[in-house]
């Protein structure tokens, strides 16, 4: 099979995937993956070259995988089609297998194991259509189905399970369902959000919450970092979300009993400035001001820093684009959360805010309200590890460095060690001293 040099204006792939490692012995785990993956690798199309695994050099509890972007001229597409929607055509070239509720539609002629040309539909498509699909499509390779055709479109919404398993996937990823990554000694994560937790600098013994935790890949690398000594509040007002915070937590071994509290709450009421119902951290919010050694502030944003992204600038339809309402309405919720949040953190403690965004206003804008409202009481520190740094000037004319996630920013693709700073998912970060 044919391998291409990574274009971005080909395919908006992401080169490398990043997990974080848990266990006692690297050299043994490194020894394992490097294994697993040759073979996985090999399966999967990518016969001629060895996946690329290495430590991180900045941060060490991260190992990077390269991926692997097929020739898609090497791949035939001459099998009956299977339609997914977007989200499960993201995931397969993250390097998931098809899951049955990601199935909209097959065309006549496939059946239980016989391949399949998979399609993601990247414009309007009703559930099991019936006749051919006209729309734009993006291929994402071929598989093999492995559920009944008539299981499939019989009940749309009634169906789990695995429909297909990718046996030639346009980009060859690492595979979360291995068992390396259902031991608990992998997580996979990505590095902007490795970045994240390390910048919090949480300590063992301190008194540290998570506004915004779900789903919760911060929130169980902070436990990691504090060796479970201390008091970690996770917050989220999603019941749904906070259910696979809770059962990561189980799966990774975290104490939930005497040290990780995971609370279903509005975190915009996170703080009780008069203090007739707030409790300390150990107990249920709202709080008291000035309660915790670090706040995590991982607001919710309009998430254009995803990837990878099936539709492009050229796409004529775009299921990802946003109003202008819905984009201004997250600068107003992240204004919000960082009121709240400033509140919380104990004098001398840090503050980190964070998006999945590359958007000006909800980063570096909000930024700069957040001095103006509150100098000197608020001013931004340096960070470490500081991966992409970014000036913001502060209000007394002094410079301070926040990390710019940008995937857009050209760089040298031939140092592997340095260019998976670069090809990542979009992301800011910004750390606070509060007075």
């Amino acid at each position: 099979t044919d391998i291409m040099t990574p274009k971005l204006e080909d395919m908006d792939y992401v080169r490398f995937t990043s997990v974080r490692f848990r266990g006692k012995s690297y050299e043994e785990t490194i020894l394992q993956l490097k294994s697993a993956l040759e073979e996985e690798y090999k399966s999967k199309g990518a016969t001629s070259v060895s996946p690329r695994i290495f430590l991180h050099k900045s941060l060490p509890d991260a190992i990077i995988i390269e991926n692997i972007l097929v020739a898609e001229k090497s791949l035939s597409q001459t099998y009956p089609r299977l339609y997914v929607d977007p989200l499960c055509g993201v995931a397969v070239l993250r390097g998931s297998d098809i899951f049955a509720g990601g199935v909209i539609g097959i065309e006549p002629g496939a059946s239980k194991d016989c391949p399949v040309s998979v399609y993601a539909c990247l414009e309007k498509f009703n559930a099991g259509f019936t006749k051919a699909y006209t729309g734009a499509t993006r291929f994402l390779g071929n598989g093999l189905l492995v559920m009944e055709r008539k299981q499939l479109l019989g009940d749309i919404h009634a169906n789990s399970g695995v429909a297909v398993r990718m046996t030639q996937p346009l980009v060859v990823c690492p595979s979360f369902q291995s068992c390396l990554f259902q031991s608990g000694n992998l997580v996979a994560q990505n590095l902007p959000s490795l970045v994240c937790a390390r910048v919090l600098d949480a300590q063992p013994g301190q008194t540290v919450l998570d506004m915004c935790c779900a789903p919760g890949g911060k929130c169980l690398h902070l436990a990691d970092l504090m060796q479970m000594q201390g008091t970690l509040i996770a917050i989220d007002k999603s019941a749904k979300r906070l259910n696979t915070v809770a059962e990561q937590a189980v799966k990774l071994v975290i104490d939930t009993e005497n040290f990780l509290r995971i609370h279903c709450f509005d975190a915009c009421r996170l703080c009780d400035d008069n203090g007739t119902d707030a409790g300390e951290p150990d107990s249920k919010p709202p709080y008291r001001p000035k309660q915790f050694d670090r706040v995590l502030l991982d607001a919710p944003c309009s998430a254009l820093g995803q990837r990878p992204r099936l539709l492009t600038s050229s796409d004529s339809s775009s299921q990802l684009s946003k109003t202008a309402s819905q984009l201004s309405s997250y600068a107003q919720i992240q204004n919000r959360l960082f009121r709240e949040a400033i509140k919380l953190v104990k004098p001398g403690g840090f503050l980190v805010y964070s998006t999945c965004t590359t958007r000006p206003e909800e980063n570096e804008r909000q930024v700069s309200l957040a001095l103006q409202m509150n100098w000197p009481n608020l001013k931004l520190v340096e960070q470490t590890p500081n991966l992409r740094p970014f000036g913001i000037n502060q209000p007394d004319g002094s410079v301070g460095l926040v990390q710019k996630f940008d995937p857009e920013v050209p760089y040298d693709a031939s140092d592997v060690t340095n260019a998976c700073n670069y090809d990542t998912i979009g992301f800011f970060v910004a750390k606070f001293v509060v007075a």
